[in-house]
């Protein structure tokens, strides 16, 4: 099974549009935020809050018990 990407997730829920997952990535490509997580970078310009991107993680952690 293939895991889905945060980005993609958020997008598939509507909590964030094509084009703010593209914005992301854009920012995350700028070579002082590559060590930053996509998830950072979305509550940082403000497109997702933080609860959001926790309940993600932990819901992924559970599910990956490879």
């Amino acid at each position: 099974m293939n895991k889905e990407l945060i980005g993609e997730h958020f997008v598939n829920l509507h909590d964030l549009s094509f084009e703010q997952a593209e914005k992301v990535l854009h920012v995350q490509k700028q070579k002082k935020n590559r060590k930053k997580k996509f998830g950072q970078i979305a509550i940082e310009l403000g497109f997702l809050e933080q609860k959001k991107i926790v309940e993600y993680l932990d819901s992924s952690a559970a599910v990956d018990t490879t």
